[in-house]
C-alpha cells in the first residue's frame, strides 16, 4: 500500500501541475509548481517511512498533518485531472475521425472543468476534516452462551491520540464513554501514533472512568515503544493484556498482542514474530465461562473459532477511512466494518475512534462501540 501510493503520488506531482494550466489556458512555467508538489510528496513520504511523525514534537506535528491533508487534496485532484485527461483524449480521436484539426486551446468548459476540480478537492478536504472532528457511538447486543447477567462493554480501538487528537478530543471521548455506564472499557491497539500523546494531563483523564479498563497492543504502539505506552497505560489505571486471559464479570476475556494469523500470513504492519495460530491454545480457558477474544486487527478468525470464542472485537481497518480506501479495505480484509458471524463467533470490527495519517473521513465515520452481551443459553 504505501509503495503503491508513492507511485501515484509521485506520477501526480508531475501530471496534475500540468494538466491543470492546460485546462486553464496557462501552459508556461509549470516545472515550478511540479517541483513545489515533489517537494511535499517526497517529504510526506520521508516522514512517514522515518517515522519521525512519532516524535513528540508540535512542529513535526504540524508538518504531518498538512502534508496529509495535501496528500489527499493531490490524489483526489490527480484522478479529476486524470478524467479530463482522458475526455480530452476521446475528444481528439473523434475529431480525427471526422478529419476535423482539433481546436487546441482552452474551451471556456475546460476553464470551468480546471477552476471546479480545484473548488472540489479542496471542499472535500474541508468537509473530511471537520467530519473527523466528531465521533458516533454504535450500539450492538451480542447473546453470550453461560453468561449469567448483561455486561455493557465500550469499545474504542484505534484513537490515534498524538499528532491530531489530545486532550481535548479524549475529554470528548471519556464523556461519550461515561454516558453509557460500561461495566469494561476496551482501548483495542493504536491508543496512541505518537510521543506527544504521552502527557499526565493527557492519560490522567482516563482515571476518571468509574469502570473496568483493558488494553491490548496495535502496530503503532510498537512504533512509539510498546513499553513506553504500557508503562503511561499503567499509570492511568489500566490493565494491560498481552496474549493472556482474565476473568470479569462471567466473561473469559483475552487479550492478544498485535500479530498476525498464522506464519503464512502476509501482514504490512507486522511488528512481531507471534501468530494467533501459536499462542491463542496457549491460553488456558474454561469451558464453563464463555470466551471474548480481543485483537486490533480483525485476522485470524478462524482459529479464535476453532478455539470456542463467542466473540471477537477487532478495529484496525478504519473501515478505509477515506474513498476510495472505503472500496480497497475490503480485498485485504473481508470483515472490516460492523458485525459479521463466523461459525458460532460473533465478530464485531470498529471503524476506529479516531484516524492515522490525514485527519480527514470521507465515507466513515469515527466510531466508539457500545456492546451488550446478553445471557443466553448454551448451543447443543
Amino acid at each position: 500500500m504505501f509503495i503503491l501510493a508513492a507511485i501515484v503520488l509521485l506520477v501526480s506531482a508531475f501530471f496534475v501541475p500540468y494538466e491543470f494550466r492546460k485546462l486553464v489556458g496557462r501552459p508556461k512555467r509549470i516545472w515550478p509548481y511540479q517541483a513545489l508538489c515533489l517537494l511535499f510528496d517526497v517529504g510526506y513520504l520521508a516522514l512517514i517511512a522515518s517515522r519521525l511523525f512519532i516524535e513528540p514534537s508540535l512542529v513535526w506535528a504540524g508538518v504531518y498533518d498538512f502534508l496529509g491533508l495535501f496528500f489527499i487534496f493531490q490524489v483526489y485532484l490527480f484522478f479529476l485531472m486524470a478524467v479530463a485527461w482522458l475526455l480530452g483524449l476521446a475528444k481528439k480521436l473523434a475529431w480525427r475521425k471526422k478529419a476535423a484539426a482539433p481546436d487546441r486551446g482552452p474551451t471556456a468548459f475546460s476553464r470551468f472543468a480546471g477552476v471546479a476540480a480545484l473548488v472540489l478537492c479542496a471542499a472535500l478536504v474541508i468537509y473530511g476534516t471537520a467530519r473527523a472532528r466528531f465521533f458516533t457511538v454504535t450500539e450492538f447486543e451480542v447473546a453470550l452462551p453461560g453468561l449469567d447477567k448483561p455486561v455493557t462493554v465500550v469499545h474504542a480501538p484505534d484513537l490515534h491520540l498524538g499528532n491530531s487528537r489530545g486532550k481535548a478530543y479524549l475529554e470528548s471521548v471519556i464523556a461519550a464513554i461515561k454516558s453509557q455506564n460500561p461495566d469494561l472499557v476496551l482501548y483495542n491497539g493504536d491508543l496512541v501514533d505518537s510521543r506527544l500523546a504521552l502527557r499526565d494531563d493527557v492519560f490522567g483523564l482516563f482515571k476518571t472512568i468509574p469502570a473496568e479498563q483493558y488494553f491490548t497492543t496495535g502496530n503503532h504502539e510498537y512504533y512509539v515503544g510498546p513499553d513506553l505506552v504500557i508503562d503511561w497505560v499503567k499509570k492511568a489505571g489500566i490493565k494491560t493484556l498481552r496474549s493472556e486471559m482474565v476473568v470479569t464479570h462471567g466473561i473469559q476475556l483475552i487479550g492478544l498482542e498485535y500479530m498476525n494469523a498464522d506464519r503464512e500470513s502476509s501482514d504490512p504492519h507486522q511488528v512481531n514474530q507471534l501468530a494467533m495460530d501459536e499462542e491463542l491454545p496457549k491460553i488456558a480457558r474454561s469451558p464453563d465461562l464463555p470466551v471474548v477474544v480481543v485483537h486490533h486487527s480483525p485476522v485470524g478468525l478462524r482459529y479464535v473459532e476453532e478455539g470456542g470464542a463467542a466473540a471477537m472485537l477487532s478495529g484496525h481497518t478504519h473501515g478505509g477511512q477515506l474513498f476510495p480506501g472505503t472500496l480497497m479495505i475490503r480485498s485485504r480484509f473481508p470483515q472490516y466494518r460492523g458485525r459479521y458471524q463466523v461459525g458460532r463467533t460473533t465478530v464485531i470490527v470498529s471503524q476506529g475512534a479516531g484516524t492515522f495519517g490525514p485527519m480527514m473521513r470521507l465515507g466513515t465515520e469515527n466510531e466508539i462501540q457500545t456492546i451488550r452481551f446478553l445471557p443466553a443459553p448454551w448451543a447443543d
